[in-house]
């Protein structure tokens, strides 16, 4: 099966090299950086998720709303329970980026999730340049991305998606922690 995720292409044309000529450092996370672990895309990605630096954050707010005047996009504000904001941006009525904050504190990276905060060391912030689907981007390292994965596997009891989740866990952990989180499945 091939999958493109076209519908991605605005973010990956228009949204990503502005904020590279603006010179604002962002992460790709989530389903796109799992994808580009493995090299390939392996299931539709609705969206692209993005972290970036606190203090970039307000730039790339104002990127964000002058990008979607230009182009008819809607922009969303919002937060999580835990007061941490995000912001949504939907293209032809769909949510295709997603970006939030992250705070560095001394030697870590401080993210915060739904259910409370994680840190995690500074070399999160070390860029992987990708390349997947004739797009360009970044990520953290594999290994941060690995991580970041458990992480939300472990917060879960039940995921609202389960077979996306169960791709990603197949495609990026080992036979042993995928069994972990689920047991009943076949890999």
């Amino acid at each position: 099966m091939y999958i493109m995720n076209e519908h991605l292409e605005p973010v990956f044309k228009i949204v990503l090299p502005r904020m590279t000529s603006a010179n604002i450092p962002y992460w790709v996370y989530g389903g796109l950086g799992y994808a580009s672990m493995v090299g390939h895309f392996y299931r539709s990605n609705p969206d692209v998720d993005l972290f970036v630096l606190d203090n970039d954050y307000e730039n790339v707010n104002n990127l964000l709303d002058n990008l979607c005047k230009d182009n008819s996009w809607k922009i969303c504000k919002t937060f999580i329970r835990s007061g941490r904001p995000k912001i949504e941006v939907c293209i032809k009525e769909k949510e295709r980026l997603s970006v939030i904050p992250v705070w560095k504190t001394g030697n870590s990276v401080k993210f915060t999730f739904h259910e409370g905060f994680k840190e995690y060391p500074l070399e999160i912030l070390t860029p992987v340049e990708r390349h997947l689907g004739g797009y360009r981007f970044q990520t953290p390292q594999d290994s941060f991305l690995k991580i970041l994965l458990i992480g939300y596997l472990e917060s879960k009891k039940d995921y609202s998606n389960r077979k996306k989740r169960i791709g990603d866990a197949k495609h990026v952990l080992t036979r042993e922690e995928f069994l972990k989180y689920f047991p009943t499945e076949n890999t």
